[in-house]
This record gives structure tokens, C-alpha cells and sequence, in this order.
């Protein structure tokens, strides 16, 4: 019984020492491998096997799993020469040292296929060298070109910028790279290998972007203006519907122009432009303009010192330009205008005229405006005289209102003589300077007309008088007590009546017929002649 367990005993160490490197006190570890095609594709049942070098005797095999994947459990550090193979694959023998990995992934290619990889990194300093610390670049997309069949095979480089493209057995190929609108073609063809070894480096500078809008002055978007990048590069392009406009370029100082018909020539300042930096840039184009020489001044010839004064768009009313000097040159937009001024002293006045990119001198004359006269008019106590008459300058100008007050208006500047007179006050006389938009107040006082005044009591006196004298001459008269008859008063002269100065008015006596008597008398009647008189007036 113990002779049956012991010859088990000694075979199984003499397994053990087979299967146990030579190299005593190594330690074991676990390796992860991987299979794949070139694309990236897990392969599946790929039959791998692990030959230790210092130990040919010490191996490990096993096929692939559905995800190309053999984790080796427990097996000693050091150089394997690892050999992988599956049917319509080229067999893969590589010698690999396990011992600094954890795992390793193996591409296969397929057979007449040869191998391009290699890793896209951004230059940072543009010297075309791959330096430590120059970064891949992810998605870039490498497309390599059969030179002499012009085929083309692509691919996107990995998160560390890594690439493998399979390509048919050819001697040359012709390799590009493109990234988000940068790009970079190797200056020399490259030869396929059977191995991927990364060994072709692609430096790419990743371009920036310089964009923006461009509106003329009233922010209106201009389409289709050619809008040039100059500087490290040079670029144009054209602006679409919404006035916008990009470059992409490499890094490096440049600047925007751009130039238009009748607008103004624009440019923007220098400016350095980073890799994958964006830049924006906003162009306002403002109409040419032409220079405006102006002069407001005065027909009497007097200098000026401050206007009020603006330049109106015609048409739209907008105020482009206020103006507080006298002369001086304004920068305005080709087109119609108008120049209104004012000063004080003068009338407002405007001209129109049209401006061009050549210019433009313009004068605008102002006149003089006119003032006016206030005139009240008092006596000798203060009091308002009402009715008096003004006349300016030989001019009658009207009366004063009931508070003794005449305003005299639209008087050109100057001096003028104002007389005021009144038939029961008298007549003065002033010399008064009227000046432009103001109104000059002045004051004069009548004295009252005392034979004027006193006329009305002259009058009555005389009128009594008068009637005296009539009186008295009336009974001067030899008249009859009779009233005289008809045919008597007729042979009056009228001429009596106007040289007395008076004027018979009484009324006729209505006289009573005479009844004729039958007694006869030789006695007159009494109170009557005896014969009637006929009384004849000197005419």
C-alpha cells in the first residue's frame, strides 16, 4: 500500500519539476492576452501557445475566447516567445517579456495583407518631431492611397491617437491625415509591415477658427462681401445671407480686411490665433464719407462765437450732426442734408445741399431778426393815457390801448425817432435803438394842453354872450305890436337874418280872418298905425 502511494508521489514531483522553470525563485504572475484583427475585432478560437525561453520545456497554450481573450494564471515572470495562429490569418510568433505587462493585445492580419500603423500627435511647436509630451489625438481619420492602383483604406485614430489600417501586399503608400478641418499629408510614401509597430508619426497642427458678422452702419447684414484673412496665412471668403463669415486656419497673427464699394475700408488690429482656438470678429462697414466745410455767419458782418446749429438726414428728419461753432469740418455719409442754424440776435435760417465723397464747402448766411417797441404813454401824475397817437419814423404806428400802452412789432434793428402826440396832451419826441429779438420798453410823459382843456368854458362863455347880444339887438328894432302880415314878413331880406347872426325862427301866428263890418270909423284901431310901414333892410 505505502509502495503504491509513494510511486504516485515521485511522479507527481517529477511533474512538477518539468513543469517548474530552471531558474529557481522567480516569481509568477497572471497575463492577460488578447486577440484581434487589425480593425479592432476580438478573434475567437485563436490557438495561442507560450513557450518560456529559459525553459523550452515550460508552456502554456489555450485557444481565444468569444472576446479574443486567454488570461495565463500563475505563471512565471520573463521572456515568452508567444506563438498565435488561426486559419486565414498570417501566424503571429513574437517574442514578449510578461514580466512589466498585465496584459497584451496581438493583431492578426490576414493573409496577402500587410499592416500601416503608426500615431497621430499634435505638434505643438510645428517642428514636425514627436516630442515627450505632445499629445494624440483622438478620431482623427488617417486615410492611406495605393500609389499605384489609387486605392484607398481609412481609418480613425484611438483615444491615444494610435492607427492600424490592413492594406492589400504593396510596396508604397501615400498617407493623410484630416482633423476637424485640419490636415496633413507625410512629405514621403510609407511601406506596409507585418507587424504593427506604431512606428510612423503623423504631427498635425489643429487649426482655429475666426468667424463672425458683418453689418453696415444701421446694422443691416451685408450678403456676399469677400471678407479677407491676412497674415500668417491668407484666406477670403464670402459672406452668406445672415452677413457671416469663418476661416479655419493654422495658428499664427493675422488680421481682417475688408473693402467695399462705397464704404469705408476696414481692418481690424493684429491678432495671434492659438491651435483650436476660436476667435471672433465683428465688422461694421460705414458708408465713405465726404468732408463738410462749413461757415455760419451774419449779414451785418458781426463775428460769431456760439450757434445752434444741426445737420438733418432730408427726407427721414433724423438729426446726423448738432453744431455749436460757427465753422469747422464734419464727416458725413454721401447724400442730402440740411444745415439749420440759429443765433441769438439773428432769424433762424436752413440750407440743403448735397454732399459727396469729394466734399463739400457750404456757407449759411443769418439775418438780423427784427424787434420791437413797447411805448406807454402817462401824464404828469402817472396816470395811462389812452388814444395817444405813435408814429415811428414818420410812420403812424396806431394808439394806446385804455392802460396807455403800444406795442410796435417786426422793427429791424436800428435807431428810431418815436413821436407821440395827443391834441389834448401836446406832442414828444425820443430817439430810441430798437436791437433783434427783443422787445424795448420805453416811457413818456405828456403834459395836457391847457387851452385845449379849458376850450369847452370858452365856448359856453361865448354862447351865452352871443345870446345877449341877440337879445339886446332884437329889442333895438322899431317892430309893430302887430304881427306883420304874410306879404310883409316876405319882403324881409334874408341877408337881415344872417348878418345879425341869428336866425328868426317863431312861428308864423296863425291869423284870424277879418269880418268885414258894416260900421265905418274914421278912428284907427287902437295899437295899430295908421298906415302900415314898410321896413326895408339894407341888404
Amino acid at each position: 500500500m505505502l509502495g503504491r502511494y509513494s510511486k504516485t508521489i515521485v511522479l507527481s514531483i517529477m511533474l512538477l519539476v518539468i513543469m517548474t522553470p530552471s531558474a529557481w525563485g522567480v516569481s509568477n504572475k497572471d497575463f492577460l492576452l488578447k486577440i484581434a484583427s487589425v480593425n479592432g475585432t476580438p478573434i475567437q478560437d485563436a490557438e495561442i501557445r507560450m513557450t518560456f525561453q529559459t525553459d523550452s520545456n515550460y508552456q502554456r497554450s489555450a485557444n481565444s475566447n468569444s472576446r479574443g481573450e486567454v488570461l495565463f494564471e500563475n505563471i512565471s515572470e520573463g521572456t515568452y516567445t508567444i506563438t498565435i495562429s488561426k486559419s486565414g490569418y498570417v501566424t503571429i510568433i513574437e517574442n514578449v517579456d510578461i514580466t512589466p505587462l498585465a496584459s497584451k493585445t496581438f493583431y492578426m492580419r490576414h493573409d496577402g495583407f500587410k499592416i500601416i500603423s503608426g500615431q497621430v500627435y499634435k505638434d505643438s511647436n510645428d517642428n514636425k518631431t514627436f516630442e515627450t509630451g505632445e499629445l494624440g489625438i483622438a478620431d482623427a481619420t488617417v486615410k492611406v492611397t495605393n500609389i499605384a492602383t489609387n486605392e484607398t483604406f481609412s481609418v480613425n485614430s484611438d483615444q491615444t491617437g494610435q492607427f492600424r489600417i490592413e492594406v492589400p501586399d504593396a510596396q508604397n503608400y501615400n498617407v493623410k491625415v484630416n482633423y476637424s478641418q485640419s490636415d496633413y499629408e507625410l512629405p514621403t510614401s510609407v511601406t506596409p509591415k507585418d507587424t504593427v509597430d506604431y512606428s510612423i508619426t503623423i504631427p498635425l497642427i489643429i487649426k482655429g477658427e475666426v468667424y463672425g458678422k458683418l453689418t453696415n452702419d444701421e446694422g443691416k447684414p451685408l450678403f456676399g462681401i469677400q471678407v479677407f484673412l491676412k497674415g500668417t496665412a491668407v484666406a477670403y471668403t464670402t459672406t452668406d445671407l445672415g452677413g457671416f463669415f469663418r476661416f479655419v486656419v493654422k495658428p499664427g497673427t493675422y488680421f481682417v480686411e475688408v473693402e467695399f464699394m462705397d464704404y469705408e475700408k476696414f481692418t481690424t488690429e493684429p491678432f495671434n490665433l492659438e491651435q483650436e482656438q476660436q476667435k471672433e470678429v465683428t465688422i461694421v462697414l460705414a458708408k465713405q464719407k465726404g468732408s463738410l466745410n462749413y461757415e455760419i455767419r451774419t449779414e451785418d458782418g458781426k463775428a460769431l462765437t456760439e450757434v445752434d446749429a444741426e445737420i438733418i438726414k432730408t427726407g427721414s428728419g433724423t438729426v446726423v450732426e448738432r453744431i455749436t461753432k460757427p465753422n469747422g469740418t464734419i464727416q458725413l455719409i454721401p447724400g442730402v442734408y440740411t444745415l439749420k442754424a440759429d443765433a441769438k440776435g439773428y432769424d433762424p435760417s436752413e440750407i440743403d445741399f448735397e454732399i459727396t465723397k469729394s466734399g463739400l464747402v457750404k456757407t449759411l448766411t443769418l439775418k438780423q431778426a427784427n424787434g420791437s417797441l413797447k411805448v406807454s404813454l402817462k401824464d404828469s401824475k402817472g396816470s395811462p393815457i389812452s388814444g395817444v397817437s405813435i408814429i415811428v419814423d414818420g410812420v403812424q404806428k396806431g394808439n394806446s390801448d385804455s392802460s396807455g400802452v403800444l406795442i410796435v412789432s417786426d422793427l429791424p434793428p436800428k435807431e428810431y425817432q418815436v413821436v407821440a402826440s395827443s391834441t389834448m396832451y401836446g406832442k414828444v419826441t425820443q430817439i430810441v435803438k430798437v436791437e433783434g429779438e427783443t422787445e424795448k420798453d420805453i416811457s413818456l410823459v405828456l403834459e395836457p394842453n391847457i387851452f385845449i382843456q379849458g376850450l369847452p368854458v370858452i365856448i359856453i362863455a361865448a354862447f351865452f354872450i352871443v345870446i345877449a347880444l341877440l337879445k339886446k339887438n332884437i329889442k333895438s328894432f322899431n317892430m309893430p305890436k302887430r304881427p306883420l302880415e304874410k306879404s310883409q314878413l316876405q319882403e324881409v331880406s334874408p341877408e337881415l337874418i344872417q348878418d345879425t347872426g341869428r336866425q328868426i325862427a317863431s312861428p308864423e301866428p296863425k291869423q284870424q280872418p277879418i269880418k268885414k263890418s258894416k260900421l265905418k270909423t274914421r278912428k284907427p284901431l287902437k295899437g295899430l298905425p295908421k298906415r302900415p310901414s314898410k321896413v326895408k333892410l339894407n341888404p
